[in-house]
């Protein structure tokens, strides 16, 4: 059984776990989550691994799961801050305050309360999101109780970090999972990645590969939107990396029906 995060997450990997985490590579030492987003991946291999790093460049997110992890009081703040899920206006003066005055707790909030629970930023990185008709419920609650039974007792393996990944220290004995944001669908967290970003990851994964380290990239095979690929994931199967196919329906997710001819893989530089 996988445990779920209380985050809402555009492009959580939860639904797949049982596709990815068996072909992880568990024979190193230090584990890196290099785009956490939502963290259901670093939460699910945490007792795996002697240290756990995770990193995402949204610094309000990382402290999410910091404060989470290591004490309740993100969610007394988080729960006092949520409008009720019929209080537009609650919710628009929250999305407001934000955008003047950025917290962890107010971010968690809007997570919460917005549309499909999408978190999403226009490219001045201001929070964009549209009212979503839902709030803190029940199953909050579970997911929360759920969530830190399982990873506080792990909480003194794991080093937070909220950096471009071209500062990540790439180190011996360590395996990365890489879930970068896909720069050719409509996710609203792309304006903290562009296509310089893309290309430079290509190095990074090179430079793992010369440490000795190990990785596996999450990616998209075939047509994005509009016929568009990624140059990246092509470049890499190109290059004759191991990959799998994953079973994943973006067309429950996508605003852009033209997803038929994409498929989301796993790329990775060990033998199974």
């Amino acid at each position: 059984m996988y445990i779920n995060t209380p985050y809402n997450y555009t492009g959580s990997k939860f639904k797949i776990l049982d596709q990815i985490l068996p072909f992880f590579d568990y024979s190193k030492d230090e584990f890196v989550d290099l785009f956490t987003g939502g963290g259901s991946v670093y939460t699910n291999v945490v007792d795996k691994y002697n240290k756990i790093i995770v990193n995402d460049i949204i610094e309000d997110l990382i402290m999410i799961h910091k404060e989470l992890v290591n004490s309740d009081d993100i969610i007394v703040k988080t729960k006092d801050l949520c409008p009720n899920k019929a209080d537009k206006i609650g919710y628009l003066e929250l999305r407001k305050s934000y955008n003047e005055c950025k917290s962890p707790e107010k971010l968690w909030a809007l997570m919460l309360c917005c549309q499909n629970n999408m978190m999403r930023f226009n490219k001045s990185f201001v929070f964009n999101q549209t009212w979503g008709n839902r709030s803190w419920n029940p199953n909050t609650d579970k997911k929360i109780t759920n969530f830190i039974n399982h990873i506080r007792p792990y909480k003194n393996n794991i080093e937070f970090k909220s950096m471009h990944y071209r500062n990540i220290e790439i180190k011996e004995n360590t395996f990365f999972y890489i879930d970068p944001p896909y720069l050719e669908t409509e996710a609203g967290y792309n304006c903290y990645y562009d296509k310089k970003d893309d290309l430079n990851l290509y190095d990074f994964l090179n430079e793992i590969n010369l440490r000795g380290s190990t990785y596996m990239i999450s990616g998209v095979m075939g047509e994005h939107k509009n016929g568009k690929r990624s140059k990246l994931i092509d470049r890499l199967i190109d290059d004759g990396m191991n990959y799998k196919i994953i079973e994943c329906d973006y067309e429950k997710v996508a605003r852009n029906k033209n997803t038929k001819n994409s498929k989301e893989i796993i790329i990775f530089n060990y033998e199974l």
